[in-house]
C-alpha cells in the first residue's frame, strides 16, 4: 500500500531539490539523488539547459526566473526556506551569536578622545555632504581614503612581519535606501581636490590590465608628445604604480562575476588573497606580461554591495569564508529600517581646505619615489627606427612606526578575547575574520598615528581602533544572520525584479505600466494588493514615479529620473 508522503518527507525531499538547483544555478555541482519526485521533470529541465549550455549560469538564473512566474509552487521550491521568529529578530537587532567582548578588554569611549582630528572633521563633512548615508559608511569610507594615501609607506615591525596599511571595506546595503556610492564619492573628491587622483586604479579592468598597470614599465608611444602637464601626471602615477587604491561601485555583481567559470576577472580571487600581506614582489605566471612583477604591491579597496549579492556566496559553509576571502573584507551593513529621508540642499558645498591640505602635506611627508622616463631609439640597420620609453623609478620609502607599551598590550588582550571566542561557534565560518580583525585595527591605529603623532601609536589610537573593529564585527554577524536566516528580504528581491522589468521595458520604448499588466503580464502569481503596496513603497523613496493615465484608472508606475538603483542579480 502506498502512502502519502509526511510533512517532514516533503519538507525534506525540497531541500534536497533546492540544494541541488542551487547547485546548478552557481555552477557549484553536488551529488545528484537517483530521483527528486514530484520535482523531478523540472530538475531534468533545467539540467538540461545547464548542460547544453556548457554550464552557463546565467542561461540557468533566466530559466529558473521563467519559471517562478509560472508556478506558485515552483516559485516557492527556489525561495530560500522560511526564517523562524527567533531569526528574523535576530537578523534584525544584527545580534544572533554576538559574543560580547570581557569587561577587562574593552575600552571606554573616553579614551579614544583625540585619536584622529581628521577622522572627526571627515565624518563631519562627508555627513553634510552624504546626509542620507548610513552612519557607519562615513568613518570606513574616511580610513579608506587614509590607507590609499598611505600607499604602503608606513608599517610597524612585529618580529620577522611588517604590518602594513592596506584596508578592504564593502559597504553593503538594499539598493538607493542609503547613499552608497555618495558617500564614497566624498572620499574620491577629497583625493582628487589633493591632487592624488593618481593613487586611484581605474574603475574598471582585467586582472591583467591592473596588474601590467601596477608593473609600471609601460608607457604609451606617443608619451613624448603629451603636453608637459600630461607627462607629468603619467610619472606621478608611474611613481606610485604598484601602490593602488581601487572602489567597486558594484562590489556584489563584481565577486559574483569572479567565480564564474572562464571569466576575465577570476584572477581577481588570487590577487586579492595574495596582496592582502603585502608581499615584497608579486608574479603570476597566468595573468603577467613578459615576466612583468610588481615591486612593493598594496591594495586598498572599498566597495558597495547589497545583502542579495552575497546569498548565493556568502551563505554558510561557503568557500568564500573558508578560504579567508571574506574574512579579509570589513563588512559596514546598514541596519534594517534605519534609512533616512534628507534631500540634499541646492548649495555649493565646498571641500574644507584644512582636509585637503593635511593629507596633501602627509603625502608628502611619507616621501615620493623619483621616477625617470627616458627616451631610447632601437636602430636595426634595415628597418625603420622604433621609439621607446624605459621606467625607471627609486625604491618605495618606508617609515617604520612604534607602538606604545600600554596599546600593544590593550591590543594583545583584545586579539586573545576574539581568538577565544572562536570555540563558543559552531562553525568555522568567522574564524578567519575572527584572526583578522585585531591585524585590522593595528593597521586603522597606523594610519591615525602616522598622520597626527609622529608615526607613534598610543593607547588612544588604538581605543578608536577597537572601537571601530567591534563596528565591523558587530557587522559581520548582523550579515551573517540576515544571509542565513533568508531575511534578506523577499520584499528587495520583489524590487530589484520589478525594477528590472522596468528598465528592460523602458529600453525597449515602453516608459510606464499599470499594476495589472505588471502582473498579467510578468508576475502572475503575486497579487495585485502586494504589487500596488511594493510599488508605492518605491515611489516613496523615489525609486520609481506614479502619474495619472487615461488608460488606467489607478494610474501608472515608472523609473523616476533621479533614480540610481542597480538591480541585485
Amino acid at each position: 500500500m502506498i502512502t502519502d508522503p509526511t510533512e517532514e518527507q516533503k519538507e525534506e525531499l525540497e531541500n534536497n531539490v533546492r540544494k541541488y538547483i542551487d547547485g546548478l544555478r552557481t555552477g557549484k555541482l553536488i551529488e545528484r539523488a537517483r530521483n527528486y519526485g514530484e520535482w523531478e521533470s523540472v530538475v531534468r529541465s533545467i539540467e538540461d539547459v545547464y548542460n547544453e549550455t556548457g554550464g552557463n549560469t546565467r542561461k540557468v538564473a533566466l530559466l529558473l526566473d521563467n519559471l517562478s512566474t509560472q508556478s506558485k509552487g515552483i516559485c516557492d521550491i527556489f525561495e530560500p526556506p522560511r526564517p523562524t521568529l527567533e531569526q528574523v529578530v535576530d537578523a534584525e537587532s544584527g545580534m544572533i551569536s554576538y559574543p560580547e567582548l570581557p569587561a577587562e578588554v574593552v575600552l571606554s569611549p573616553e579614551m579614544s578622545i583625540g585619536a584622529c582630528r581628521f577622522l572627526d572633521e571627515y565624518e563631519r563633512f562627508s555627513i553634510a555632504a552624504s546626509p542620507e548615508g548610513y552612519g557607519d559608511f562615513h568613518v570606513f569610507c574616511g580610513l579608506w581614503l587614509l590607507s590609499v594615501v598611505a600607499a604602503r609607506r608606513i608599517y610597524l615591525p612585529m618580529k620577522r612581519k611588517k604590518m602594513y596599511t592596506n584596508l578592504m571595506f564593502a559597504m553593503c546595503a538594499p539598493t538607493s535606501l542609503y547613499a552608497k556610492s555618495t558617500t564614497a564619492l566624498v572620499a574620491k573628491d577629497i583625493l582628487k581636490a589633493a591632487h592624488l587622483g593618481h593613487l586611484l586604479g581605474p574603475d574598471r579592468a582585467t586582472p591583467a590590465k591592473l596588474m601590467s598597470d601596477m608593473a609600471g614599465v609601460s608607457v604609451i608611444e606617443d608619451y613624448g608628445d603629451l603636453p608637459l602637464e600630461k607627462q607629468e601626471l603619467i610619472k606621478k602615477r608611474l611613481a606610485l604604480a604598484g601602490q593602488r587604491g581601487l572602489f567597486f561601485d558594484e562590489f556584489g555583481k563584481f565577486v559574483q562575476g569572479m567565480l564564474k567559470k572562464g571569466s576575465s576577472t577570476t584572477d581577481f580571487s588570487e590577487l586579492f588573497l595574495t596582496l592582502d600581506s603585502c608581499p615584497d614582489e608579486y608574479e603570476s605566471g597566468t595573468i603577467s606580461r613578459g615576466g612583468e612583477s610588481i615591486k612593493q604591491p598594496y591594495l586598498a579597496v572599498l566597495g558597495t554591495m547589497t545583502p542579495a549579492n552575497l546569498r548565493e556566496n556568502a551563505s554558510a559553509g561557503s568557500e568564500l569564508w573558508i578560504d579567508g576571502f571574506w574574512a579579509r573584507i570589513g563588512f559596514v551593513v546598514a541596519m534594517i529600517d534605519s534609512y533616512k529621508d534628507q534631500p540634499l540642499d541646492a548649495e555649493e558645498l565646498p571641500i574644507p581646505v584644512e582636509l585637503v591640505n593635511i593629507i596633501r602635506d602627509w603625502h608628502q611627508r611619507l616621501g615620493v619615489p623619483e621616477c625617470r622616463i627616458d627616451r631610447t631609439v632601437d636602430d636595426v640597420p634595415g628597418r625603420s627606427q622604433n621609439t621607446r620609453y624605459l621606467v625607471a623609478r627609486d625604491p618605495l620609502p618606508e617609515t617604520a612606526c612604534t607602538i606604545s607599551e600600554e596599546a600593544h598590550d590593550a591590543w594583545k588582550r583584545y586579539r586573545s578575547a576574539l581568538k577565544k571566542m572562536l570555540l563558543s561557534f559552531n562553525h568555522e565560518d568567522f574564524h578567519g575574520s575572527y584572526t583578522r580583525l585585531p591585524e585590522a585595527g593595528l593597521r586603522m591605529a597606523l594610519l591615525m598615528a602616522s598622520l597626527e603623532n609622529n608615526n607613534h601609536i598610543e593607547l588612544r589610537h588604538w581605543a578608536k581602533a577597537q572601537t571601530l573593529v567591534e563596528l565591523l564585527r558587530k557587522n559581520l554577524h548582523a550579515l551573517y544572520a540576515q544571509i542565513n536566516s533568508g531575511h534578506v528580504s523577499v520584499k528587495a528581491k520583489l524590487e530589484d525584479k520589478i525594477y528590472e522589468k522596468l528598465a528592460h521595458l523602458k529600453g525597449k520604448g515602453v516608459y510606464a505600466i499599470s499594476v495589472s499588466q505588471l502582473k498579467n503580464s510578468y508576475m502572475k502569481t503575486l497579487s495585485s494588493k502586494e504589487l500596488k503596496e511594493t510599488l508605492d513603497s518605491m515611489v516613496r523613496v523615489g525609486i520609481l514615479k506614479h502619474a495619472p493615465s487615461a488608460y488606467s484608472p489607478s494610474g501608472k508606475y515608472s523609473i523616476a529620473e533621479s533614480s540610481t538603483r542597480t538591480v541585485s542579480q
